[in-house]
Order: C-alpha cells, then structure tokens, then sequence
C-alpha cells in the first residue's frame, strides 16, 4: 500500500509539474505598469518583484477560499526556505468568492494570523488581465517568473512546495541542456 501511495504521490507531482510547463514553452515577460496596494498602504510595482535575479511566485488567492487556506503553509515555507537564495512569493489577495477587490483588514488579519512574511497586494480578479496572463480561471492562482522575468509557469488550483522546487530544477536543467547543446 505504501508503495502505492508513493507512487500515486510521484504521478502528481509530475502532472502538476506538466501543467505548469504546457503553454508556456515561449515564456513571455511581466507587464511593467502593474501597481497594487500593498498592506502597507503603499503602492507597489510588480516589477519590484519579478525580474530582480530570482525565481518569483506570483500567487493570486483568497481569505476564504478552502483551497488557498490548504497551500499557504506550503508557500510560506518555500518563501521561508528560498528568499535568501534563489525565490520568492508575492502574493496577491482578492476577495473570495465574489472575485472583487481584497478586503485590506481581512488580508492583514490574515497574513498575521498565518505568519506570511511575504509581500501581499491587494486586487481584484482583473489582476491576471493586467499581467497579461488571460482571465483567472479560478482561485488559487500560481504564475512563476524566472529571475529574468518571464512568466515560466502557471497553475490552476492548489500547489506545494514539492511542486515549485521540482519544476524550477526541471525548467533549470531544460535551460542548460539547450545551452550545453548549442555550444556543441
């Protein structure tokens, strides 16, 4: 039975790595002019973020949507255990389930009561419009960016750190093969 499991929890995270590369095999850069308020009352350029020499997660999510609730110790800890070396998480909150702009003092309530230490946006649903990624399709929303910038990846629903770190070393090692084959 257990090994099983271990193989049914193999198959996932490849599937999960597969739909986060499918439709994005020419990345495409962040839009520049992205400003959002931030918790902090300020407003923030996305490009604060992404494109800055590390791998940024762009996590669109809701206070109250089971599903958010479920991965953010996952991405709190993979912000934990990367943002000194090579990613980070932004997220950006909207409301859940109307899809409309965030409710800052839920957002910050929140945030506090989950120790995210991670930078929060608020927004609403036109967010993913704006970067240039479509209409949302649904809550949680994950977009990766390369430490260059360009969108590498997105997933629909619900995603671990598993799955961020194995797609990252994937994308890495797909990246240098085409380089160690082009110097051939």
């Amino acid at each position: 039975m257990r090994l099983f499991l271990l193989s049914i929890s193999r198959y996932v995270l490849h599937a999960s790595i597969c739909v986060l590369l499918s439709g994005f095999s020419h990345p495409s850069y962040a839009t520049p002019d992205v400003l959002l308020e931030g918790l902090d009352g300020n407003r923030h350029n996305l490009n604060e973020y992404i494109g800055k020499g590390k791998w940024t997660v762009l996590n669109i999510w809701g206070a109250r949507c089971p599903p958010c609730l479920e991965e953010m110790p996952e991405l709190v800890h993979f912000h934990d255990d990367h943002q000194d070396s090579k990613a980070i998480v932004v997220g950006v909150a909207i409301d859940f389930p109307s899809y409309g702009y965030a409710n800052k003092e839920e957002i910050a309530e929140f945030t506090e009561d989950h120790l995210i230490e991670f930078p929060v946006l608020l927004s609403d649903a036109s967010i993913s419009e704006k970067i240039g990624a479509g209409r949302l399709e649904g809550l949680p929303t994950t977009y990766l960016y390369t430490p260059q910038g360009k969108l590498a990846g997105r997933q629909v629903g619900g995603i671990t750190r598993n799955i961020l770190e194995a797609f990252i070393n994937k994308y890495e090692n797909r990246i240098n093969s085409r380089t160690e084959s082009n110097k051939k």
